[in-house]
């Protein structure tokens, strides 16, 4: 039975503070897929989430178990009424459904129940009507049951409107037969807020941040494949950290938008108690590089985007857990790259708006002081470097201080790494050093040395060119290297 005893105004509330930035839409309604596909037990390596736009109507469409057809009227006309739990779902408060009403003329939702049998239930929400009532005196003395009663409407078709929505859902015909199930979210006439994010250039990098997708396929030809395998594979407590799910928009499939290349000289995986993950950095300098997409700490939870570094940051400084200034700690981690999965969702909560854990007990705190130990290592290991690197080029220092800083950066270093790694700095030990490197660390050695030389190589080429042809250019290139040896 329906509560009446809150009042409209929660809709508001939800809509215009909980949800104040048109890319959650994806978050929400893609978060519920999820939830529905994980009840499904027989063929879930089947199920797959379908975004597409099509003439200013967004849909989102899954196989999974839907909702029971006895309760789906229910949940549609309650608010915060959730069969999640806590421990297991991320959208444990149920209205996370109310995120696009804000971006849309209609928002309906379609319990796809027998697909076969072409039997459904649909819910729509009259988002203009709601914009009416919002202005008129009235709206302040209803309460959200009779709010719902106005601007929401039950059915048993799949015609609404002008709207043939069996139409949309027939293109996944292949999709829903696994099943004979699923769901439909049609978020109908979009405002020109979330068009306009949708036409972003780097939408779909957005989506492959904020979406629980799977790493491209050649992370897992890279040296470290072991690595990305483990996080997406069941641990020993029947936790997956990445778990993730075939994911397309407008036929693309999502990918978490990291390539090979931007990994740095390190990659090495990180343990906080209630979160696991792996974090990617350089053994020379620790800096920002504008040309890699892949920088700063993103936190997930059931691998859906918690927060990002400035989140972070800021909720740490809030906490008085950090060492240093925020800008110099916020300079510091964008400096690397790391990627956190929270796997204790017994003990750690995320918050409505899902951009940061709630502070409600000493679990939550812990995680945070480990964050924290985390951050201020970064920063350390920077300036540790940067003086080393600094004093050792400038010739500033004595052999004993150089060696002195040189011992400074070398257990920052390790400390961040959490294993026994190289400086890849040259120096006068330089021989001594690979001697003693794994083969990993002598390839990454020699590729490094190459590098540096063969770009300063190409620096003095570009100087004394005087004529510019690029068909042959490298072959030129290299016959002048072959020249001034």
């Amino acid at each position: 039975m329906r509560d009446y005893n809150v009042g409209a105004g929660i809709l508001n509330i939800i809509t215009e503070s909980l949800y104040d930035n048109p890319i959650v839409v994806f978050r929400e309604y893609v978060q519920n897929s999820i939830d529905s596909i994980l009840k499904n037990e027989i063929s879930r390596e089947k199920c797959e989430i379908r975004i597409w736009l099509d003439n200013a109507t967004l849909f989102f469409l899954d196989n999974g178990m839907g909702i029971e057809d006895t309760k789906f009227k229910d949940k549609m006309i309650d608010i915060g009424a959730s069969s999640k739990k806590k421990q297991s779902n991320l959208g444990y408060k149920g209205i996370g459904r109310l995120s696009g009403v804000p971006y849309c003329n209609k928002l309906i939702f379609v319990n796809i129940i027998d697909y076969a049998k072409k039997i459904v239930q649909t819910y729509t929400i009259d988002s203009e009507k709601y914009e009416e009532i919002k202005d008129n005196e009235s709206y302040a003395f209803l309460s959200f049951g009779e709010l719902m009663d106005i601007i929401g409407r039950y059915g048993e078709t799949a015609i609404i409107g002008s709207l043939d929505l069996f139409s949309e859902i027939q293109k996944y015909d292949n999709l829903l037969q696994v099943n004979n199930s699923g769901f439909l979210v049609v978020i109908n006439g979009i405002t020109t807020v979330l068009n306009n994010t949708i036409n972003d250039d780097d939408f779909i990098q957005q989506l492959g941040w904020l979406l629980p997708v799977n790493f491209s396929d050649d992370l897992y030809e890279s040296e470290t494949r072991e690595l990305f395998e483990e996080i997406t594979a069941m641990d020993n407590s029947g936790v997956i950290p990445a778990q993730f799910c075939n994911i397309y928009y407008n036929e693309q499939k999502i990918y978490r938008p990291i390539r090979k290349e931007m990994l740095r000289d390190y990659v090495c995986k990180c343990d906080f108690k209630y979160a696991v993950g792996f974090h990617t950095f350089n053994g020379d300098r620790i800096a920002i590089d504008k040309n890699n997409g892949f920088s700063g700490i993103k936190i997930y939870i059931d691998n859906m985007l918690l927060c990002d570094e400035k989140e972070l940051i800021q909720s740490l400084e809030n906490y008085g857990l950090l060492g240093h200034t925020t800008n110099g700690q916020l300079q510091s981690v964008r400096g690397i790259a790391a990627m956190i999965y929270i796997t204790d969702k017994v003990s750690i909560s995320a918050n409505a708006r899902r951009t940061f854990i709630e502070v409600t007990d000493s679990n939550s705190i812990e995680l945070l002081e480990m964050l924290a130990e985390f951050v201020n290592r970064i920063y350390d290991t920077r300036y540790a470097l940067s003086n080393y690197v600094s004093a050792k080029r400038k010739q500033q220092v004595g052999e004993e201080k150089l060696e002195e800083l040189r011992a400074k950066a070398l257990v920052n270093l390790r400390n961040l790494a959490k294993e026994n790694i190289e400086l890849t700095i040259e120096d006068g030990d330089e021989e001594n050093d690979f001697n003693n490197m794994s083969v990993t660390e002598k390839k990454r050695r020699i590729k490094k040395k190459i590098s540096a030389q063969l770009d300063s190589k190409l620096k003095e080429y570009l100087k004394q060119l005087d004529t510019f042809e690029l068909s042959d250019s490298y072959e030129k290139f290299v016959k002048w290297i072959g020249e001034t040896k």
